[in-house]
């Protein structure tokens, strides 16, 4: 992306093929992203609280050290959040533009 000088800084910093809205309101970019990603976050939350869950019984049931226990918890977490693709924003924010 070139920046031309006869542009706005909003219109500079979007991209031409960006048909996300600019959100004003905190309140609904939030509603907005919650709405966007309320299945990934969810689906996110359950297969790593299953993960901690399964840890947990590991470490009772097989006698495995608790030291243990917690390095392979971070590393599945940490692994999880490397394999999977990062949430979207479905806006623009006007911060964005502010941050310049």
């Amino acid at each position: 992306m070139t920046l031309d000088r006869s542009r706005t800084d909003r219109d500079a910093a979007t991209p031409h093929r960006d048909d996300r809205p600019v959100l004003e309101s905190r309140r609904r970019r939030l509603v907005a992203y919650c709405r966007h990603n309320g299945e990934r976050i969810c689906r996110d939350t359950a297969v790593l609280v299953a993960w901690a869950l399964v840890m947990t019984i590991w470490i009772r049931g097989f006698g495995v050290p608790r030291w243990l226990c917690y390095v392979v918890t971070f590393v599945g977490v940490v692994a999880y959040t490397q394999a999977t693709t990062p949430w979207s924003r479905p806006y623009v924010s006007p911060d964005d533009f502010d941050a310049r």
